[in-house]
């Protein structure tokens, strides 16, 4: 039996939606033609979420997300942290490196989860709260492979893969192969694919390698998070190494599917 819902609270949360969709905010009028109801509706809904700080409206009459959203995001971070903690602790103790799940914020990539490996005599120190540019780093590139792009060499913009990696053939069956991508001086960035099962079918993943980006003498591995609505980010370790062994690539992917599949 379908449970019994609000058509109020669906349209309020709908609203929402549309509004964290867009960049310029919507008029009364466009968010009526995309629910479907009439405008004095959606003035109601509007002045109700205005209430709560959820909304906030410019000076040209726009509807956009209000201030209120980051006192319900800052408890978001928690709940991801605990879905995220046992394959993280299970990446550490396996690859005896500094884990870590990473999420989008803005421009940036922000460390929400660390855990770090008990058996080990050294390893990096990588605390939550730790940004860095999406395009610098292993977590970063991770989420930009996500979105299937790539940083120029410059790093002016982004760009989409080049064919040749987009391929099915191409990527099929390199869990180990890496692909030169950027190097610069001491610095260098590669990218992997690994097979992931899944219930329907098996997937192609991208991980990503790097070597003193962030810090010098510093190795990174990460894979993103994938088919999470809502959610974007990455899982990775970092070691103190000139080099990231084979396993660790598909093995972040591993991770990071664990993840995902615990946040959905």
């Amino acid at each position: 039996m379908t449970a019994e819902t609000s058509q109020t609270l669906d349209r309020g949360l709908r609203v929402l939606k549309l509004l964290a969709d867009t960049d310029h905010g919507l008029t009364v009028t466009e968010l009526a033609a995309k629910l479907g109801v009439n405008r004095t509706v959606v003035y109601r809904l509007l002045a109700t979420l205005e209430q709560h700080s959820l909304v906030r409206r410019d000076l040209g009459g726009r509807a956009r997300v209000g201030l209120g959203v980051l006192g319900l995001a800052h408890q978001v971070h928690p709940l991801l942290r605990e879905a995220a903690l046992p394959a993280l602790r299970s990446l550490a103790e396996d690859i005896g490196a500094t884990a870590h799940l990473t999420l989008v914020d803005g421009s940036e990539a922000l460390a929400v989860a660390v855990v770090e490996p008990t058996w080990t005599d050294y390893h990096v120190a990588y605390r939550t709260g730790f940004r860095h540019p999406l395009d610098r780093g292993a977590a970063g590139r991770a989420i930009l492979a996500g979105r299937g792009m790539q940083p120029t060499p410059d790093g002016s913009r982004w760009e989409r893969f080049a064919d040749a990696h987009d391929g099915q053939d191409d990527l099929e069956g390199r869990e180990s192969g890496q692909d030169p991508l950027d190097e610069d001086g001491g610095a260098m960035v590669r990218i992997g694919s690994a097979s992931v099962a899944t219930s329907l079918a098996t997937d192609q993943v991208r991980y990503v390698l790097t070597h003193g980006e962030l810090e010098a003498g510093a190795s990174g591995a990460a894979a993103p998070l994938l088919g999470v609505p809502g959610v974007e980010g990455s899982v990775g370790v970092v070691m103190l190494s000139e080099a990231v062994p084979e396993r660790v690539g598909p093995r972040v992917v591993e991770a990071a599917t664990e993840v995902s599949d615990a946040l959905r």
